[in-house]
């Protein structure tokens, strides 16, 4: 019958799912917000409109999956690079440059996350990046690191990190310092050592922050 739908074979629905959570994740990075609809993914993955309306009730609903299944994956990045270093300052200062290098990677998606439509997606990770950072704020405390206020801390962290990837990811990837792996460490450092070295009013040297380089 002309213009019936086959229906998928048990089983291949969350396939199909996946499949068009790939193709919408390269649109992204390929042509920004714009080129992501869902006749472009549709069209990509060989089936009609309406079967990608069967898993994604909407242009937005699409955005916040496509986010949300990159952004669920910065967390366990950030933990490889931390889960095994003993010192707090050091853990820190790799958590930084592991989310800055996972922003430049990600750019369409952190965009649409941190300032643009992907407002569900926001919500859930702005607060879940937050407690993140207080809690590697809370072990430096722990190790003896003079920390007046968590809670402002992890803030001037936050906004550290993220200015760094915004900075960078609202220009033009030719206008991206040549060397990003330098960018990436002295950026952590700067926002490590600049919250840390403001969180007590008896500030600790310097020269002591220093240690965890």
């Amino acid at each position: 019958m002309t213009g019936s739908r086959v229906r998928a074979a048990k089983g291949q629905g969350a396939l199909l799912r996946d499949r068009l959570l790939d193709i919408a994740g390269q649109l992204l990075e390929d042509g920004g917000a714009d080129a992501l609809t869902i006749r472009a993914v549709a069209t990509s993955a060989g089936v009609t409109p309406p079967a990608v309306y069967l898993h994604f009730a909407s242009k937005t609903e699409l955005v916040h999956a496509t986010c949300l299944r990159v952004w669920s994956s910065l967390f366990t990045e950030l933990e490889a690079v931390s889960r095994d270093v003993s010192d707090p300052v050091t853990a820190l200062y790799e958590t930084c440059v592991a989310y800055i290098a996972f922003g430049l990677r990600h750019p369409a998606q952190y965009r649409l996350v941190m300032d643009g439509e992907a407002t569900e997606a926001s919500r859930r990770n702005e607060d879940a990046c937050f407690r993140y950072f207080r809690d590697k704020v809370t072990a430096c405390r722990d190790a003896g690191v003079p920390v007046e206020s968590r809670t402002e801390t992890a803030r001037l962290l936050c906004a550290s990190v993220h200015g760094a990837v915004s900075l960078l990811i609202h220009q033009e990837r030719d206008a991206w310092p040549r060397d990003t792996a330098r960018y990436l460490g002295r950026a952590a450092s700067a926002a490590v050592h600049g919250a840390l070295h403001t969180a007590h009013a008896s500030r600790p040297s310097l020269a002591t922050l220093a240690r965890s380089d």
